[in-house]
């Protein structure tokens, strides 16, 4: 196997390889090996990613948890990519929901500044470039990334309003999100899931950005 130094500054098909194989695992068995970070952000960088575009205040973005809070971070790395992969998911929805005639499920969340209830189906699709991208650019610690994309993929077709011990949705807790008003604390969460065969296709459209 070639040596990790090696691997770094290898080819690019090599280190794309290394990545391949890290999705799927992780959309065959839900499994989060552990992923180098400069692997990922050489590959990502030569498939369009501009991380030295990244500023203080794109940094403390990607250090968020939502996607609202990603956005600023998203787009200096990311430009129109961005918006672009987001109407991907869209469409990858429609085409899902076509080929199963399954609907997927809505997240429900309230926009912060109107105060009006919004439904989104690609909210953790979308979360996936971010939290690969928060990784990358040493904005996501390991553990973490792992925690969320373990939780996210688990939760697919879980029942809502079931606890975890009896086969619902896993919660977890992520720094500085979902504060309590009256403790001050992080409460508990389900993040958005999505189904396992998404982060292959997902992984296959940004491979497609390299020129």
């Amino acid at each position: 196997m070639t040596e990790l130094k090696d691997l770094k500054d290898g080819p690019f098909e090599e280190r794309v390889a290394e990545v391949d194989r890290w999705v799927i695992a992780y959309a065959s068995e839900g499994a989060i090996g552990l992923i180098d970070r400069e692997i990922l952000r050489g590959v990502l960088s030569e498939v369009g990613a501009n991380f030295e575009n990244l500023d203080e205040d794109g940094t403390k973005s990607l250090a968020q948890y939502s996607n609202k809070g990603k956005h600023l971070g998203m787009e200096q790395v990311w430009g129109e990519r961005r918006a672009e992969f987001k109407t991907w998911t869209e469409a990858w929805v429609e085409t899902y929901e076509r080929r199963t005639g399954k609907e997927l499920p809505k997240v429900v969340f309230t926009d912060e500044e109107t105060g009006e209830k919004r439904p989104s189906k690609t909210e953790g699709m979308r979360q996936l470039l971010g939290e690969l991208t928060a990784y990358a650019s040493g904005c996501l610690s390991f553990p973490e990334l792992a925690k969320i994309l373990i939780t996210r993929r688990y939760n697919f077709g879980k029942p809502k309003d079931q606890p975890a011990e009896e086969g619902g949705r896993r919660k977890i807790t992520f720094s500085g999100h979902n504060i309590s008003q009256e403790t001050g604390k992080e409460k508990p969460f389900a993040p958005a899931s999505f189904p396992p065969e998404f982060p292959l296709d997902a992984w296959e459209k940004i491979k497609s950005w390299r020129k």
